[in-house]
C-alpha cells in the first residue's frame, strides 16, 4: 500500500512539474519565456515545454488592417480616407521575432500605434496640398508614406507589404463645387472642340468651293476654246463649200451670182419656216430689185486681192 501511494505521488509530481506537449500551427511560432525572461522560440509542429515556461504565439503570415480617418488640406477642405494596410513580421530571424513579441505589451497597442503613424504621415502630406490635388493620390506619395511608416515598423519587427488608399471623398459642399468645376471645364473643352470642328469644316468647304470654281473656270475655258474651234471649223467648211459650189457653177457655164441669189431665197425660206411670230415675209416686187440685191451681195462678198491690201 505504501508503494502504491508513493507511485501516485510521483505521478502527480511529474504531471505538475514535468514537461508538457504543445502544438504550434503552421505559419506561426511560439516565443517562450521562463519566469518572465525570454527563453527560446518554438517552430511549427509539436514540441515539449516546461511547466514554468509561458508561450506567446506570433503569426508570420500577412495580416491586414482597414483604416478610416480624415485630414484637412491647405485650403481648409476636409478629406476622408479609407485605406488598407497589409503587414507582417519582417522575417523569421530570432532577433526580429523577439522584437515583434516584446515591442508592445498587447497586440491592440501595436495596432493603435501603427494606425496613428499612417494617419500622421497622411495628414502631413494632405496639409501641403489643395483640395483639387487630392482627387487621386499618386503611387509616389503612397510609397513615400509607406517608406516613412515602414522605417518605424521595422524597429518593432514588422514590415509593410502594401498600402492602398481605396476611398477618398470630400464634404458634400466641396463635392458639389468640384462637380460644377468639372462640368464647366468639360463645357469649355466641348466649346473649343466644336469651334475647331467648325473652323475645319468651314475651311474644307472654302477649299472645296475654290476647287469647284477653279474646275468650273477650267471647264468653261475649255468649252469656249472648243466653241471657237468649232466656229472656225464651221466657217472654213462654209468657205470651202462656197468655193466648190462656185467652181461647179463656173464649170457648168452658170453665173456664180446665182449662188448668192439661191442662198438669199433659202435664208428667207428658213426664216419663214422657223419664225415664231408668223410665217409671212413681205418682199419688194420691183422687177429690178433682184438684180440690185444680187449686185449688193456680190459687192459684199468680193475679196480684195492681197496686193491691194495696204501694209
Amino acid at each position: 500500500m505504501e508503494y502504491l501511494v508513493l507511485g501516485f505521488v510521483v505521478l502527480v509530481f511529474l504531471l505538475v512539474v514535468g514537461p508538457r506537449l504543445t502544438f504550434t500551427p503552421e505559419g506561426c511560432v511560439k516565443v517562450l519565456t521562463s519566469f518572465g525572461k525570454y527563453s527560446r522560440i518554438v517552430q511549427p509542429g509539436a514540441s515539449w515545454i516546461k511547466p514554468w515556461e509561458r508561450a506567446q504565439t506570433i503569426s508570420l503570415q500577412n495580416r491586414s488592417m482597414e483604416l478610416e480617418f480624415e485630414a484637412i488640406t491647405i485650403d481648409q477642405a476636409n478629406v476622408y480616407f479609407k485605406c488598407l494596410l497589409l503587414y507582417r513580421v519582417a522575417d523569421n530571424a530570432e532577433l526580429t521575432i523577439k522584437r515583434a513579441a516584446f515591442a508592445f505589451a498587447e497586440q491592440a497597442e501595436f495596432s493603435t500605434s501603427m494606425q496613428r503613424l499612417i494617419e500622421d504621415e497622411t495628414r502631413t502630406y494632405v496639409a501641403t496640398q489643395r483640395q483639387a490635388e487630392m482627387i487621386g493620390i499618386s503611387q509616389d506619395v503612397v510609397r513615400l508614406i509607406q517608406s516613412n511608416v515602414g522605417a518605424r515598423m521595422r524597429d518593432w519587427g514588422y514590415s509593410i507589404e502594401d498600402l492602398r488608399y481605396n476611398n477618398i471623398r470630400f464634404d458634400a459642399v466641396v463635392t458639389s463645387s468640384m462637380a460644377r468645376v468639372v462640368a464647366a471645364i468639360n463645357e469649355r473643352d466641348a466649346a473649343e472642340n466644336e469651334g475647331e470642328a467648325l473652323l475645319i469644316r468651314r475651311t474644307k468647304e472654302a477649299e472645296a468651293d475654290g476647287s469647284f470654281i477653279k474646275i468650273k473656270a477650267e471647264a468653261e475655258k475649255l468649252a469656249w476654246k472648243l466653241r471657237g474651234q468649232g466656229l472656225a471649223d464651221f466657217r472654213r467648211e462654209v468657205a470651202a463649200g462656197i468655193h466648190d459650189a462656185v467652181s461647179e457653177l463656173q464649170s457648168a457655164g452658170v453665173d456664180p451670182n446665182y449662188l448668192l441669189f439661191f442662198m438669199y431665197t433659202e435664208a428667207l425660206k428658213h426664216v419663214a419656216e422657223n419664225a415664231k411670230a408668223g410665217h409671212t415675209i413681205f418682199v419688194d416686187s420691183n422687177p429690178s430689185r433682184p438684180r440690185e440685191l444680187m449686185a449688193d451681195m456680190a459687192a459684199f462678198y468680193k475679196v480684195t486681192p492681197a496686193e491691194a491690201i495696204p501694209v
